[in-house]
């Protein structure tokens, strides 16, 4: 069937072809480097020091783009990039993190181990004893081996140079090791002893900060941006037309001659429908079959969903995605059974019932199909926008579509379906998504995920003062479950934990073993006094947060015989902590945690009496059937997310340019999140809704708070999240800091749908959303690995705008990021860190002008520029236009007026600052008619 399609695509890859068969890149690379290497910081002889790993295309066809990696007699240097833009083989812009002087950086070039050798040693550093379930990727074939395999197997690992603790580079093998408990360890092993010199974790865990969160990594401690006042509404975003159809466009006007028809059904959510709470399954016919194409572009899934390697498969497998259950995490397909198959014989129609009223386990066939037809929405919607063959997708065959040039250090890029595990038994509370280079298999995981974490879990009962007793507000922890009202309950007194006060040391941290500061006693980090031992035996422990994973409290108490734990956020306004972690043994007691507030009102009545407690659970029986994460759309797309920014960012055969352990201001949790809302937005939705992420498997509403610091919204009264809260502790790392840039780029595709308008066609429209899903993934294609940062990230988008569009929207992308912080003064600083960024609200580019200072817009012309911004002892405000009388206010991030002046705005006013003291503050302007704007201010 795949010649059927061989003359459309011809003149579809006629272009890229000849773009692949013209010059040599290298030859011209280099000679821009001879040119340029001084500008680019760079010497003479760095000019041959490269080699291109892979080539990927943008939308603009006329443009090609280079991924390269410095080397030296043909080994890599490892953390090393550049990224060159190309039209017509001419450089148009290089982006780059080589070492200058490469060569005179290399301290040694001989390695004294075979890979199997360092595997082994890669195996032993990682701590795993027990190698049952343990694997090791073979790059020779594209395979998994055990340990046991190795010496007998031609086992091949790449080498590269890495950069030790003195600065020099030393030769090492990358070896990839697979643990039974769903980690992927990129693991550089010296070449010549075999010591481990770096290990990163390849599987993306979408946790959302849940389960493995730790009091070293805070979340949603949030109390400096609770603002009283409100904002008024943007106008970046507003004044946008919608279609009128009242659905996202799935496969309508169906064109026979480009599409894929092969009469498959699946009773499955639709685009558009995040969760069950969202809306209900539908029956969706021939999704394959893409609507509204354009001529020349080619069909994602040309054979429909089912084709496997020539064949149609009749069950949930096909050439984007394999779907099937794990229950018995063994990281693939148990039996024939395992997948989903039709549900009437001799079709492709999938419909099995969904009744959540019982365990996952009843429904786990139409977990399986909606897991399926999920990942080919993603596979065949990011298609549409340029993540095909030649940028690295993924499909088991590419049917014969990969164009351009082909140099890269893995010519077979076949073989790479995402294998979706259903209702895995590996984890709870999670999913992830692990990829290595185009054509090795991906896997994505999805896990069930536990009762509802939120009740009234603690009940203060007598003889405790009469002004405690009532239940509290709480959440419990996964580990065990709390008793039900009328089982053998936990009655008890509370009793705060004192421990010795001694340096906690932590597992976690670099290097291992390095002591951190555990100064608080009632934190329980560390082994308990005598006198503390002794008071807790038989009762509920109270423990303060601190600076220790929870599990190493709980298990502590635990020891020391208390019969259940209750834990005391530390942060003010933050509400009942709650987390998890992975216990390293047995838990066998509940815990709850409570909130500061309510917290203190306990600790300091048992400062001076007795306080008695009961943990018990009295809530709807329905909060403790476990949910699945099959079931929710957004965690779904988010993770197929990961393995799009993974492939895009510094090509198809690099993974490693977005590992949180070694950059802090990667954005990937970012991009993520916003696949997940772009699939899942209703035509209806406004750009200042309240839009969650995992409100469902959270047991919340569709306006539930979700797991992020604060909902997605354009308005900053919602969410206020700046560039400059990266820095925030209470801001994780990697998903804290993808929500700041998610917020951010969500906020352009609301004003691009302000300025264009919306249009339903997901796939192929030309609406403002369509643009903007656009950017972000030609920007993504354009960001140089090892310096992705937020005004790396920024920049790139621009860039994408300029190739794209001609860079008609420079101006309002500034705009935008401006308003976030990521103005034109902002600085990223070292994207291995998050902390040394330097915030900005300034959108004119300095000494050039681009955007004047544009900062206030009204339906997308320049109505007020406010500056400087950063401001001293006086403000400005510019009109194009005689504004009339107005009401200007400075409040501070408190809601509180502090300055209110009214004026005439005329060409140019001011407003006096002297008296505002050091800080961050709000102006708006209030004219005549009603309307307002809004601006960040920061003061020096």
């Amino acid at each position: 069937m795949r010649n059927l399609y061989s003359v459309f695509l011809f003149c579809y890859f006629l272009t890229l072809s000849t773009i692949g068969h013209g010059q040599d890149k290298k030859d011209i690379i280099k000679n821009y480097l001879l040119v340029n290497f001084a500008s680019l910081n760079l010497s003479a002889t760095d000019a041959n020091q490269f080699t291109i790993t892979s080539y990927g295309t943008l939308k603009n066809s006329d443009y090609l783009i280079a991924y390269l990696q410095q080397e030296v007699g043909g080994v890599k240097i490892a953390n090393t990039a550049a990224t060159v833009l190309l039209k017509n083989n001419v450089v148009t812009s290089f982006k780059h993190t080589f070492v200058k002087n490469i060569y005179g950086n290399i301290s040694s070039s001989n390695a004294s181990l075979t890979a199997a050798q360092s595997a082994r040693k890669a195996i032993s550093e990682l701590g795993l004893s027990n190698t049952a379930g343990v694997s090791v990727v073979n790059y020779a074939t594209k395979s998994d081996l055990k340990p046991s395999e190795l010496e007998t197997s031609n086992f091949e690992a790449p080498l590269n140079y890495f950069k030790n603790s003195t600065g020099t580079f030393v030769l090492s093998y990358e070896i990839i090791v697979k643990d039974p408990a769903s980690h992927w360890w990129q693991t550089k092993i010296n070449a010549s002893n075999g010591t481990l010199l770096e290990k990163s974790d390849l599987m993306i865990s979408c946790n959302f900060d849940i389960p493995v969160v730790t009091d070293e990594k805070p979340v949603n401690q949030r109390s400096h941006k609770n603002h009283s006042h409100s904002y008024e509404k943007d106008n970046l975003f507003f004044n946008f037309k919608k279609d009128s159809k009242n659905v996202i466009v799935l496969d309508s006007k169906s064109n026979a001659a480009l599409s894929a028809t092969d009469g498959s059904k699946y009773n499955a959510f639709p685009l558009g429908v995040e969760t069950p709470n969202h809306g209900s399954r539908t029956m969706i016919n021939n999704p394959a079959r893409i609507g509204t194409q354009k001529t020349g572009s080619a069909v994602p899934s040309p054979e429909g969903w089912h084709e496997f390697g020539g064949k149609i498969e009749s069950k949930t497998v096909g050439n984007n995605v394999q779907s099937y259950e794990d229950g018995g995490k063994i990281n693939g397909p148990a039996t024939e059974d395992s997948f989903a198959a039709p549900s009437s014989i001799g079709t492709l129609s999938f419909d099995y019932p969904l009744d959540l009223g019982k365990a996952p386990i009843a429904y786990q066939k139409a977990a399986i199909v909606n897991l399926f037809v999920w990942n080919n929405y993603m596979h065949d919607v990011s298609y549409a926008y340029g993540f095909d063959e030649t940028n690295g997708n993924f499909q088991e065959g590419d049917y014969d579509r990969f164009a351009g040039p082909t140099s890269a250090t893995i010519n077979d890029w076949d073989g790479d379906e995402v294998q979706a595990e259903a209702q895995d038994g590996s984890g709870l509370n999670n999913a992830n998504f692990g990829t290595l280079i185009d054509g090795f298999e991906p896997t994505m995981q999805m896990f069930l995920w536990g009762a509802s974490p939120f009740g009234e879990f603690l009940d203060v009962i007598p003889p405790s003062a009469t002004e405690l007793r009532k239940s509290y507000a709480s959440v419990r922890f996964p580990f065990v479950a709390i008793p039900r009202e009328g089982d053998p309950s936990i009655d008890s007194r509370l009793v705060l934990v004192e421990d010795d006060g001694t340096p906690w040391v932590s597992t976690n941290s670099t290097p291992p073993g390095t002591p951190a500061q555990s100064p608080d006693p009632r934190d329980g980090c560390t082994a308990y006094t005598a006198a503390g031992a002794v008071a807790v035996k038989g009762k509920i422990a109270v423990i303060i947060r601190g600076n220790c994973p929870f599990v190493d409290k709980i298990t502590i108490a635990q020891d020391n015989g208390a019969i259940g734990v209750i834990i005391i956020n530390n942060a003010p306004n933050a509400g009942p902590v709650n987390g998890g972690g992975v216990p390293y043994k047995t838990i066998t007691i509940p815990t709850v945690g409570l909130s500061f507030e309510d917290g203190k009102i306990l600790l300091d009545k048992m400062a001076t009496e007795p306080v008695f407690g009961r943990l018990v659970d009295r809530g709807p029986l329905a909060n403790l059937i476990n949910r699945d994460g099959d079931l929710d759309q957004g965690i779904i797309a988010h993770e197929y997310g990961h393995g799009i920014s993974t492939r895009l960012v510094g090509g198809r055969n690099r993974f490693d340019c977005l590992l949180s352990q070694a950059y802090e201001e990667q954005m990937g949790e970012g991009w993520s999140d916003f696949f997940g809302l772009i699939m899942t937005q209703k035509i209806n939705d406004t750009p200042e809704q309240k839009r969650g992420i995992g409100t469902y498997v959270q047991f919340q509403g569709i306006e539930g708070p979700g797991i992020r610091p604060s909902p997605y919204s354009t308005d900053m009264s919602i969410n206020d999240y700046t560039y400059a809260d990266i820095a925030n502790p209470a801001i994780s790392v990697p998903h804290g800091v993808g929500f700041v840039w998610s917020t951010m780029i969500w906020d352009m595709y609301w004003a691009f749908i302000g300025k264009y308008g919306f249009d339903p066609d997901i796939y192929y429209g030309t609406g403002g959303n369509n643009m903007a899903i656009q950017l972000v993934m030609d920007g993504l294609k354009l960001i140089t690995c090892g310096n992705v940062g937020f005004v790396e990230g920024r920049n790139s988008i621009i860039q994408a705008d300029a190739v794209l569009y001609g860079g008609a929207n420079e101006c309002l992308i500034r705009a935008v990021f401006a308003r976030r912080g990521v103005g034109a003064l902002a600085q990223q600083g070292t994207s291995e860190r998050r902390n040394d960024q330097v915030e900005d609200f300034t959108i004119n580019v300095p000494l050039i002008g681009v955007c004047g200072n544009l900062t206030l817009l009204d339906n997308t012309e320049i109505l007020f520029s406010i500056y400087p911004n950063p401001m001293s002892s006086e403000l400005f405000i510019r009109s194009n236009k005689n504004a009339g009388k107005a009401v200007v206010s400075i409040f501070d991030m408190n809601g509180r007026q502090l300055i209110e002046s009214k004026m005439d705005l005329g060409f140019q006013s001011r407003v006096d600052t002297g008296n505002l003291v050091q800080g961050v503050y709000i102006v708006t302007i209030k004219l005549e008619d009603g309307t307002s704007y809004s601006q960040k201010l920061i003061k020096k």
